[in-house]
């Protein structure tokens, strides 16, 4: 082979493989998107009955690491833990029905490793106000997910503070 071919091939084996890890990268982001996006179709899902909270409770908790540690900020104390995740879920069930959430402004950036992602976004809850319309409050977070198992799960969650 002439060294001009030569250079042509190793170009076109570059690029392919440039391709190959970027496609590889968004499906990794795609999926992150997706599975927040099925995060909130759970949490603005409704049941009525007791043994259907405690489902939709332990479905909501299986989008979030064992360990997690959710830092609203602001002196709250963190919530840590799947487990006590899943037993606030399934408490407020009735107070949160009137409330929706919605993630917005989503940004995903994945790990080096492939095994862990940076997510921002802004979680806007949104509440029925009957005649009077809707009333919304905002707030951003950062996120840090972790790929186990082949799953992606929220492994903490950081309220941002913003200028109000």
């Amino acid at each position: 082979m002439t060294t001009p071919v030569k250079v042509a091939v190793v170009a076109v084996a570059s690029l392919c493989a440039l391709f190959a890890w970027r496609a590889w990268r968004s499906d990794d982001e795609h999926v992150i998107r997706e599975r927040l996006k099925a995060l909130t179709v759970e949490i603005n899902s409704t049941v009525n009955d007791g043994l259907g909270t405690v489902a939709r409770a332990a479905d909501i908790g299986s989008y979030f690491t064992d360990d997690v540690v959710v830092d609203f900020g602001d002196g709250a104390a963190p919530i840590v833990g799947r487990t006590t995740l899943v037993g606030m879920a399934s408490r407020l069930e009735r107070r949160t029905a009137a409330f929706r959430l919605r993630f917005d402004d989503v940004g995903v950036r994945v790990g080096t490793d492939g095994t862990t992602a940076a997510v921002t976004l802004t979680a806007s809850f949104v509440q029925r106000a009957g005649d009077a319309g809707e009333s919304m409050d905002a707030r951003e977070f950062q996120i840090g997910m972790e790929k186990t198992s082949g799953v992606w799960r929220i492994a903490r969650v950081t309220g941002v503070d913003t200028l109000r």
